[in-house]
């Protein structure tokens, strides 16, 4: 089975549109509807709002269609490959492929700690070890467009959810004051907040609970952006989707787990494999015959350009193990059991689709 990603339609084409706005050329090139709503416009200040795992089949699923967000969504377009946030915002915030950067999924293989890291807080997935701070970003190192923008002149910030140490913010109450009153002062403002993913890995993407936060998103929005500065753009987006999902659980799978050199990396609906020597020929037929419904196993060559164009990082390929399984269904492979109902990463439309939502005063 042949997969490929729509890297032409996606949010490196709308974070390349921003970048230009202020005059700084991306390498995938830009949205050529965003840049004329940009420039017809003319706006003073940007706000660019990504909401973790809002993607279009959760909209559609929980908002009617007058609803503020849907009736405000310009169009759909792709994320980047895979469909979860270390790749994807990442990929936002630089306007570069995780081919790239190197972000690529929730944690990576780093052989010289021969351990795999969760890249956002440089902490053993498995082994719970705490590396030093920042680990992961300095090896790892991706440019943020607030702050390219800072360095070229331009008056530029961030917001984010409770755990950041920059412009914290425990509520989407909170976030929303906030960019508000930080939009008066900057041209640019990025806001990331992940409550949402957080609840659907909970819940699943059908509970109560998630129609609710929804709607409250949309109502709050709506009453923000009589708040906002005159001459403002307000682009919302989203990092990837949800669908819900089955586990399996890959550590009782002895066949599989002995051979194996180390323990799966990236994702549970993609899969970094690292395979011993001499075992490579039996493993993709075992895995095929266990999960050929479920995913597409490609040899790590075969599964580079997924995750995009460009320059690829020097550390991209090795954080591909020996082979990278592609969920195709609604199937994720747990290391260890989890308690997971919703999820994301995979190959499935519903994961990957994310609205370009636009408004301006």
């Amino acid at each position: 089975m042949k997969l490929k990603w729509d890297y032409e339609h996606s949010i490196l084409q709308v974070s390349g549109s921003l970048y230009s706005w202020y005059g700084i050329q991306c390498g995938h090139g830009t949205d050529p509807d965003l840049d004329t709503w940009l420039r017809k416009n003319e706006p003073g200040h940007v706000i660019a709002l990504l909401i973790d795992a809002m993607g279009v089949s959760i909209l559609e699923k929980h908002l009617p269609e007058d609803s503020f967000l849907r009736s405000n969504m310009h169009k759909q377009i792709s994320t980047v490959f895979p469909p979860t946030t270390a790749a994807a915002t990442t990929a936002f915030m630089s306007g570069m492929s995780p081919a790239e950067t190197g972000w690529l999924g929730w944690n990576q293989y780093f052989a010289e700690k021969d351990d795999e890291l969760i890249l956002f807080f440089s902490q053993g997935q498995y082994s719970n070890v705490q590396y030093e701070k920042g680990f992961c970003d300095s090896v790892l190192p991706a440019r943020k467009i607030f702050d390219v923008l800072n360095e070229n002149g331009r008056e530029a910030d961030s917001i984010w959810p409770g755990w950041s140490e920059i412009n914290p913010c425990k509520t989407f109450d909170d976030l929303l004051a906030r960019t508000v009153s930080l939009s008066r002062e900057n041209e640019f403002l990025y806001v990331y907040w992940d409550e949402l993913d957080t609840l659907m890995h909970r819940h699943g993407t059908d509970d109560e609970i998630i129609r609710e936060t929804v709607r409250e998103y949309d109502r709050k929005l709506q009453e923000f952006c009589n708040e906002l500065p005159d001459k403002t753009a307000l682009v919302i987006i989203a990092d990837h989707s949800q669908v819900n999902t089955r586990m399996y659980v890959f550590e009782e799978d002895d066949e599989l787990i002995r051979m194996l050199q180390s323990r799966p990396a990236l994702e549970q609906r993609t899969v970094a494999f690292y395979v011993k020597d001499g075992c490579r020929k039996q493993f993709r037929d075992l895995f095929e015959e266990r999960f050929g419904d479920d995913f597409v196993l490609l040899d790590s060559n075969e599964a580079m350009e997924l995750f995009g164009p460009g320059e690829i990082c020097g550390r991209t390929r090795g954080f591909l193990g020996d082979y990278v399984a592609v969920g195709i269904s609604d199937l994720e492979l747990d290391y260890m059991p989890r308690s997971h109902i919703g999820n994301h990463a995979g190959f499935l439309e519903e994961e990957r689709m994310v609205p370009l939502i636009l408004w301006h005063s």
